[in-house]
């Protein structure tokens, strides 16, 4: 596959309704998995008081409701993308690869989730980052923003399976007619 088609296809697929909806369902997933995480460290600390609380209550009052709202507004913008308005699924995932800065403004991911079983951190933080790379391939792709052959890179957009890329071919197109 020459380097114009796969740019082309990897394009098709950035700006699918299925590819976005990959980051949606994940930032649906990001909410739940951080909803538990929290739910799991309230149980646990009505059992031990002594618990490192470290930045929970802010996690409370801004952390979790900015998530939330970042999760409601990529649902609202999913169905604009349906209808082909693609920008507001862009902002959206722009929101979400700033997070980490909303993050480090109330004290980082915080010392509580130590507290807890490590499956709700490694599923919250996994999670997290692989919504954040789909996001940020949504993103840059509609903004146009990507620089030279950045879109052909694994190590920025993740693994590129050729195969899969076929199916972003539209009815009647080949391989051949990219030059």
């Amino acid at each position: 596959m020459n380097k114009n088609s796969k740019k082309t296809l990897l394009e098709r697929k950035f700006t699918s309704i299925d590819y976005i909806k990959l980051y949606v369902d994940g930032y649906q997933e990001i909410v739940e998995t951080l909803e538990a995480g929290m739910n799991e460290f309230e149980l646990q600390l009505q059992k031990n008081p002594t618990l490192n609380i470290d930045n929970f209550k802010q996690w409370q009052l801004r952390g979790a409701p900015n998530i939330k709202r970042g999760a409601q507004n990529a649902l609202e913008h999913f169905e604009k993308a349906k209808k082909d308005h693609l920008t507001g699924i862009a902002s959206s995932a722009g929101n979400l690869r700033g997070l980490s800065r909303d993050v480090d403004n109330i004290g980082g991911f915080g010392e509580w989730w130590h507290e807890i079983d490590n499956k709700y951190w490694d599923k919250f933080y996994t999670t997290y980052m692989k919504t954040k790379k789909i996001g940020s391939n949504i993103d840059y792709t509609i903004s146009k923003v990507w620089r030279s052959d950045e879109i052909l890179r694994e190590s920025i957009t993740g693994p590129i399976d050729e195969k899969e890329l076929l199916t972003y071919l539209k009815p009647n197109e080949s391989l051949d007619d990219f030059s």
